[in-house]
């Protein structure tokens, strides 16, 4: 069995009218169980990718493969695909179409044209999972961003998909939010799922990935351990999307303080300064 579960081996694309290419001989895998961040400026491909690896783009070439088997955009192919990758927009305005919570979640169950018995099972136990049991009635208009941003991942969830794509999902989001969903996310890959996100958030990536994959003019310029490209990006003097904030820090203060791991927390951060910095603690 292959250790990656997404893989792109020298993709091409460009949309109609386009002066430049989308991708351009995009290479990268994607690890299994890993909880993997995909970051870049607006522009480099991120949301394109997203679009092929779920099947609803054709590359012109160039080969996509989910666990050594190729994508192929045949009917039968296509639906064993989509049923394997769930895509969640980063507008959830764009993804759910049905009157309430619950008769959303069901819609991608009963296209798959499961039992009813079946359906309403699955919705019972995601609108549990998504603690969505109170808002199973309630009309998608009356609900938050936030509330919105859960029910579209509860919806693709249902369906249990191996890999979950997620374009931006912390958009709009306030910090409460942006922690609420980082739990959910968590939980998601504790299941199995690998998950897949796309965003600018870098104290996020930071947090929150395994693993971390940077694109720049549709190709791959780095990637690895989130530790690891954080600290390639810091050599690299034309990447200008920043760096996050918790990582700044420790960089200035790392040299004064034991061989410890770096902080992915401010919690662990700050709990590092309590135990190296406070005054009776020995000098390191």
């Amino acid at each position: 069995m292959s250790e990656h579960l997404l893989e792109f081996e020298d993709v091409d694309y460009r949309y109609p009218l386009a002066t430049a290419p989308a991708l351009q001989g995009l290479s990268l895998r994607l690890p299994k169980h890993k909880k993997t961040a995909l970051i870049g400026q607006n522009g480099c491909g991120k949301s394109t990718l997203f679009l092929i690896a779920d099947g609803l783009a054709k590359p012109d070439r160039g080969i996509v493969k989910l666990d050594n088997i190729p994508l192929t955009f045949d009917r039968a192919n296509l639906k064993r695909w989509r049923q394997r990758v769930g895509l969640v927009f980063q507008d959830p305005e764009q993804q759910l179409v049905a009157p309430t919570v619950a008769a959303d979640i069901s819609y991608g169950l009963c296209n798959q044209g499961l039992p009813e018995s079946e359906v309403a099972a699955k919705v019972m136990q995601t609108l549990a999972d998504f603690d969505l049991e109170s808002l199973a009635m309630s009309p998608l208009q009356h609900l938050s961003l936030g509330q919105k941003k859960r029910v579209s991942i509860a919806g693709v969830m249902a369906l249990q998909p191996e890999l979950l794509l997620l374009d931006e999902p912390t958009a709009y989001l306030d910090p409460v939010q942006t922690r609420n969903l980082l739990i959910e996310l968590d939980a998601i890959a504790k299941l199995g799922t690998t998950l897949l996100i796309a965003t600018h958030d870098l104290d996020f990536v930071y947090q929150w990935a395994d693993w971390v994959l940077v694109m720049e003019r549709g190709r791959l310029i780095a990637e690895g351990e989130t530790l690891a490209v954080f600290d390639t990006l810091q050599s690299l003097p034309d990447f200008s999307l920043g760096m996050p904030i918790l990582w700044q820090m420790w960089s200035r203060l790392s040299a004064k303080m034991p061989a410890v791991p770096a902080p992915r927390s401010i919690e662990e951060f700050t709990s590092y300064l309590e135990k190296y910095r406070s005054p009776t603690a020995p000098n390191p």
